[in-house]
């Protein structure tokens, strides 16, 4: 920090990541400097250094490699001198070059992270390098000449020419190593604005990705491309700091996040003694609205955003029978949702299960027919993990990979055993999937067709890609209208006589599938973006069903506004997994991550090699103490980084109030609290884990966490994993249940299932 000048642009690099690549550098040009010296020896060495006793050192070795040199050439030769120089020039380059990258080591060690200054010899000695390498490509050019014009004539013995050929084969691999280090850390557009700058990769994302060009949807495609372009520039602007830096400043905040992680917990325990008062999924009654099923958003980028208050919910102190039930059915649907990521991430989940899929002799008739379809694997492995049949599949909307952006990927079936018409929504999977994630600028959801007319203006925040997936979702199911026969049945009013005619038309499975399902609940559920999207589908379908229920599985943490959050608590439960990084995922939390990064770079004490090299050797060991001085204990030029850093930082926020929208998770948020293991206790996941009950309010604040597991803690396959582990924990009464719900199994329960109180 901050990024090297040279040659009038910025690369991607500072001059505090030299050390070690010079290293490198300094350990080939020596040994291939001994190796020049020995491979043309055609004596002894004692011979040719009994010539020059009183040398020593570096001027030993030279002379001794010029006695070498003219005792391998032959004394008639005419190129003979042209050859000499060629080898004095090639070894004169491997040794001052091998001088000039100690200096640029010592250089490049001097001072902190923010403290360029310290270092400001290094660009000069970068030229000089560079001139040097120039000059060696230039005579290994002249050897390769000499080689093929001379031969073998020039030399004493034979072998004498093979070492040539070696040393210049030698020369051009190490030269190929320089140059190819210079263009991984080139800069391609270094003049350009942040978002501009952005902009031009995701263009050049888009070409690389093959997205075709030329109708509504493509359109769309490349629209998002530029939106997200913009969210990406003005998240990453405002500091000049290069890759390096922001893994230095992740690899300080990981130090301070763990000492977080292990001492302050949040929310409270989530069982006890103490009775249920009464059920989470207590949703009044409310009259079908028959209204058109249609997302409803308003961009407005010159709202306001509002800082609304979510209350901290009440202790949910419940038995552990009871949190027993919950967990249990939160595994049970949080397989349903891996179960929309159809056969990729179930073979991932369960390799074995997924290669006997491949290998099943009704997909091996099919391949030798050649009836395979591209979706077979997908159907197949959904009804494994989810434990239904193909009686029970009503609709399957592309669980393949590719999908357009904002068209999310669902399914439809019935859960027999809890009297249950489920729609389950695939998370992020393929790249427009993580197009629609970055879309994280609030928008506007319609308070009327959502039926929370006293709500205004920011207190309708919702995801703006969420928003939109929501919307094709609602669009499809108004389509087919299966959910409106599944559970209305005959007493459906929603939609037109053409409507219902095309319904019938689109019946693939014959009226009588649909029948007898009238009073059963609606269950949406999902991982990460589906997780939201589900939410968000259920504040437009819970008017025209109200016993809609919602299980989100570690869902984005930027997703609705404070009010619509807390409205959501009705009839939805969120799971969080240990320090999950999505769920944490906000405008707000990636600000206050980039503030607290600079922070630590500006407070760090040592310079980076120093810190990597003590994070990779001895990580467990080392405390922040021993990196991060205490605020104020220096003044130095990193200070007045920080000072610019800041003007900017508020400059930004008045300048795009959106950035900074309070949103939240959704419902109630249960979270699966990772805790220290007991000396004597082998847990079966390796990590003992607490249930808490705790507030999105909290959760947000806390802000994103940097540690070893903040990545795969989101997996759905573990998340799955952990909570049938939980259930069976928890469970101490019922035999019937207590069995390792493993991945891919359907658990067949009997009875109610008791859920926690409001």
């Amino acid at each position: 920090m901050p990024a090297l000048i040279l040659f009038g642009r910025s690369w991607l690099v500072a001059s505090d990541d030299l050390p070690i690549p010079m290293l490198c550098l300094m350990v080939v040009h020596t040994v291939w400097c001994e190796f020049s010296n020995h491979i043309l020896a055609l004596r002894a060495v004692r011979d040719t250094m009994a010539t020059y006793p009183s040398c020593a050192g570096a001027l030993s070795f030279c002379l001794s490699t010029k006695v070498r040199a003219h005792q391998g050439l032959e004394s008639r030769c005419d190129a003979g001198k042209t050859a000499l120089a060629w080898l004095f020039g090639t070894f004169f380059c491997f040794l001052f070059s091998t001088c000039l990258e100690g200096l640029i080591l010592r250089h490049s060690l001097k001072g902190c992270i923010l403290q360029p200054g310290a270092r400001q010899h290094v660009n000069g000695l970068l030229y000089l390098h560079f001139v040097v390498t120039i000059a060696d490509l230039a005579f290994t050019i002249l050897g390769t000449f000499l080689d093929y014009h001379v031969g073998n004539s020039c030399y004493v013995r034979n072998h004498v020419h093979a070492a040539i050929v070696v040393v210049i084969v030698g020369n051009y691999f190490i030269i190929a190593c320089n140059f190819l280090g210079i263009a991984l850390i080139f800069s391609v557009y270094p003049d350009l604005s942040s978002e501009e700058k952005w902009n031009r990769m995701f263009t050049m994302l888009g070409c690389f990705l093959c997205l075709p060009q030329g109708n509504g949807h493509d359109r769309d495609s490349q629209g998002s491309l530029s939106h997200i372009a913009n969210c990406f520039g003005e998240v990453f602007q405002g500091a000049d700091l290069v890759p390096s830096d922001i893994a230095a400043g992740l690899a300080l905040l990981a130090l301070q996040h763990r000492r977080m992680l292990e001492n302050e917990m949040l929310g409270r325990r989530a069982s006890c003694s103490a009775l249920p008062k009464g059920t989470l999924f207590d949703v009044a009654s409310k009259p079908w609205a028959n209204k058109p099923l249609r997302a409803s958003a308003v961009n407005d980028d010159e709202i306001t955003p509002c800082s609304g208050n979510i209350d901290t919910p009440e202790e949910l102190y419940i038995t552990d029978e009871s949190l027993a039930n919950v967990l249990s059915e939160a595994a049970h649907y949080a397989r349903w949702a891996l179960a929309a990521y159809g056969w990729l991430l179930y073979t991932w989940a369960n390799p074995s299960g997924g290669l006997a899929l491949v290998c099943s002799a009704q997909d091996a008739q099919n391949c030798c027919y050649h009836r395979t379809k591209g979706d077979d694997l997908d159907r197949s492995a959904l009804k494994v993990c989810a434990g239904i049949s193909d009686d029970d599949l009503f609709h399957k909307q592309m669980l393949h990979l590719t999908n357009w952006v904002g068209e999310q990927p669902y399914f439809i079936a019935r859960d027999s055993a809890r009297h249950a018409i489920v729609v389950s929504i695939r998370g992020t999977m393929s790249v427009q999937d993580c197009i629609t994630d970055c879309m994280y600028k609030p928008v506007l959801l319609n308070a009327d067709v959502i039926g929370l007319p006293h709500l205004s203006g920011c207190q309708l925040h919702c995801h703006a890609g969420v928003v939109t997936a929501t919307s094709f979702i609602l669009s499809d199911l108004e389509k087919h209208g299966i959910l409106h026969r599944l559970l209305l049945g005959n007493t459906c009013s929603l939609g037109s006589k053409q409507k219902r005619k095309h319904w019938h038309r689109d019946d693939v499975f014959g009226s009588n599938r649909f029948g007898g399902h009238q009073g059963w609940t609606l269950v949406l559920c999902g991982h990460s973006l589906g997780a939201g999207v589900a939410t968000v589908l259920s504040l437009h379908l819970r008017q025209t069903f109200p016993s809609v229920r919602v299980w989100a599985i570690e869902p984005p943490g930027g997703l609705l506004s404070a009010e619509l959050a807390a409205a959501c608590r009705e009839w939805t439960i969120s799971s969080i997994h240990g320090s999950d990084l999505i769920t944490r995922l906000s405008g707000p939390c990636l600000l206050k991550l980039r503030h607290d990064l600079v922070d630590s770079l500006v407070r760090c004490k040592v310079n980076k090699f120093t810190l990597l090299a003590r994070l990779s050797c001895s990580p467990d060991i080392v405390e922040p103490d021993d990196f991060i001085m205490q605020p104020g204990d220096r003044e130095n030029e990193a200070n007045t980084f920080r000072q610019e850093f800041e003007r900017f930082h508020i400059q930004q926020i008045k300048d795009r109030p959106l950035m900074v929208a309070p949103l939240y998770p959704p419902g109630r948020l249960l979270h699966l609290c990772r805790i220290p293991k007991n000396s004597g206790s082998q847990p079966v996941l390796g990590y003992e884990y607490e249930v808490r009950w705790i507030s999105a309010k909290d959760l947000m604040a806390q802000g994103l966490l940097v540690s070893r597991n903040f990545f795969t803690d989101h997996f759905p396959d573990k998340v799955v994993a952990v909570l049938s582990e939980l259930s069976m924990k928890f469970r101490t009464k019922d035999p019937t249940l207590d069995k390792i719900n493993r991945l891919g199994t359907f658990i067949q329960t009997e009875g109610n299932h008791a859920a926690p109180p409001t």
